[in-house]
């Protein structure tokens, strides 16, 4: 028996079941970007949650929404940097 968490979640103009499936951190990649200005952006995603949604794709695999947050850190020229008095 599953001790996840019953929910229902708006997909597709419709409200799904689904059941909140627990998670581990295995791996948290940064992924780095520079912009034309000098500046270099670092971000990952941090998944927060996960739903298994009673919807299945093409493949027959069920569908999953996740919740998540992005960490962004960005490493700027000073020649772009505000001046301060």
């Amino acid at each position: 028996m599953s001790d996840n968490k019953k929910i229902k979640v708006p997909f597709q103009g419709r409200l799904i079941d689904g059941e909140e499936v627990g998670f581990r951190e295995v791996d948290e990649r940064w992924y780095e970007y520079d912009l034309s200005d000098g500046t270099r952006i670092r971000i990952k995603l941090v998944l927060t949650k996960v739903i298994r949604l009673d919807e299945f794709n093409p493949d027959n695999d069920p569908v999953y929404v996740i919740g998540s947050q992005n960490v962004l850190v960005t490493d700027v020229p000073p020649a772009l940097k505000k001046k301060v008095n």
